[in-house]
């Protein structure tokens, strides 16, 4: 029988990696009203990016979303 110390793993993680991580869930919304605000900004903004067409298949779930920096 395998004890469940024999599949423990250490892993050490950079000081700025930890710090940036705990930034970056200081930066996420705390309610759910607030996620419900961001989803529907990104909604829009992806709406007005396409097409109506694109909008019904991404909606029927038929899509795929790539986002591709604009240069």
């Amino acid at each position: 029988m395998v004890k469940s110390d024999d599949k423990k793993v250490e892993i050490n993680f950079d000081v700025e990696l930890i710090a940036a991580a705990k930034s970056a869930l200081e930066q996420l919304p705390k309610k759910a009203d607030e996620m419900i605000e961001i989803r529907i900004y990104q909604g829009r903004a992806a709406a007005n990016q396409l097409t109506e067409y694109e909008q019904r298949l991404l909606m029927s779930g038929n899509a795929k979303v790539t986002v591709v920096p604009s240069i």
